[in-house]
């Protein structure tokens, strides 16, 4: 558990043990099986990207009720003695089924199922959705905004707009499983063995002198790995000066800075001049790297309108999700001791039973999914979960499921509706 100085049980909302209380004063001890589906996608969306079984799994393997734990359920007055015992022994018996991290996935598609005793299995729901929930947001995200980048690489800037810590983590990991090439979170990195990344703050250049000293004593500093943010003041200005140190390194020590950083104005100006200014300057090796406020839209915008851009730093609108900032996720029964079992409420149906995903493909392209019943020996999407997989595993898998979706469902913006289809009983 990232962050977490504490056993994670408490972590539930409260009719989760109110419920445990009476399977277990009742003797309710049948296997049960949970599903956790999302709803339906934001605007925009034509897809969502499993991810968050890392984290599932150092939650199952932390899984306890401590004496601190207890001795606060106790203090409620709500939970009876035996049962109060019982939770002090208490580990989950569950067995887990899952799309793999990085599998491509679409509404109303079982996703994860969680099966075992059903008190056991309950008490899950709340951490799992809330780890799911937000893990998927930010994978999906992060492939949207890879492909509206194509060959640019993308850096993970949003530690300091994040809701927290941890889903500062959940983000940096959402953005390298797509593929993102750092991070500035250094938490982030090494807990997750990704490059952590960074330039200078507008507060260090106002602390010079002038920006040229501030370059100068950066360039001098950190040498080839080097990145000056220009737009402090004049941009135009500070581009030309970025240029002026450039050389006078280049000239001094025989050392290429790596380039310059944009962060404000008019991006595909200030690019293009740059780049026009550094190639006349014979600085051609400068890189010109921009940031500020962006997000997959934005940044399909600067690269068609020809924006001179060789790296990107995207912070709020990625790590806050701000346009997708919840997903309708939910965890519902299926089944109960072999009774297939739905809900019908207005908009919120379920399909009762367990099921199997076979995804349809020709010609390696995915053609459409079809949902059944469990069929333990179809080739299932779903499968027996029990450890995360290495991070270049899922890489792997997302970039192939993303080469195989074909493009349409894939648009940046108004993709077509994946073919989904459910077959047997509702």
């Amino acid at each position: 558990m990232w962050l977490i100085d504490a056993t994670p049980a408490l972590f539930t909302d409260l009719y989760e043990l109110t419920m445990a209380q009476v399977y277990f004063k009742k003797h309710m001890d049948q296997t049960a099986e949970f599903e956790v589906t999302v709803r339906r996608l934001p605007e925009h969306w034509g897809y969502f990207v499993m991810a968050g079984l890392a984290e599932i799994e150092t939650y199952l393997e932390a899984f306890r009720f401590d004496e601190n734990d207890v001795a606060y359920l106790q203090s409620l007055g709500t939970f009876e003695t035996d049962f109060l015992d019982y939770l002090g022994q208490f580990k989950p018996r569950v067995r887990i089924r899952a799309l793999p991290e990085g599998t491509v996935f679409f509404p109303h598609e079982p996703i994860l199922e969680v099966s075992g005793p059903i008190l056991d299995a309950q008490l899950l729901e709340t951490y799992i959705l809330n780890i799911l929930g937000f893990s998927i947001i930010e994978a999906t995200l992060a492939a949207r905004t890879v492909l509206a980048a194509g060959d640019k690489p993308v850096l993970d800037f949003g530690l300091r707009r994040c809701q927290g810590p941890i889903s500062a983590l959940r983000a940096a990991r959402g953005g390298q499983i797509a593929g993102f090439k750092a991070t500035s979170n250094v938490f982030a990195g090494r807990a997750l063995t990704l490059l952590p990344s960074g330039t200078m703050a507008h507060s260090y250049v106002q602390a010079h002198d002038g920006e040229e000293q501030a370059f100068r004593d950066f360039a001098e500093q950190f040498g080839q790995n080097a990145v000056l943010l220009v737009d402090t003041y004049d941009t135009l200005e500070g581009i030309q000066v970025a240029a002026a140190v450039a050389q006078e390194i280049l000239e001094a020590k025989g050392i290429r800075i790596k380039g310059i950083r944009i962060d404000s104005g008019d991006l595909v100006a200030l690019s293009r001049f740059a780049r026009e200014y550094f190639d006349k300057q014979g600085l051609d090796f400068l890189r010109i790297f921009v940031s500020g406020d962006l997000d997959e839209y934005k940044i399909r915008d600067l690269l068609e309108a020809g924006a001179e851009i060789d790296g990107i730093g995207i912070g709020t609108r990625y790590s806050t999700g701000r346009h997708a900032p919840a997903l309708e996720i939910v965890y519902k029964i299926v089944q109960y001791h072999g009774r297939n079992l739905c809900k019908s409420s207005p908009d919120k149906v379920t399909r009762p039973g367990r099921k199997t995903i076979t995804r349809v493909t020709d010609s390696g392209r995915h053609e459409n999914d079809i949902i059944g019943p469990f069929d333990p020996a179809a080739p299932d999407l779903l499968r027996p979960f029990e450890a995360a997989e290495p991070m270049e595993t899922i890489q792997r898998r997302l970039a192939q499921e993303l080469a195989a979706l074909p493009g349409p469902f894939k648009a940046i913006r108004d993709p077509e509706t994946y073919p989904v289809h459910f077959t047997g009983s509702r």
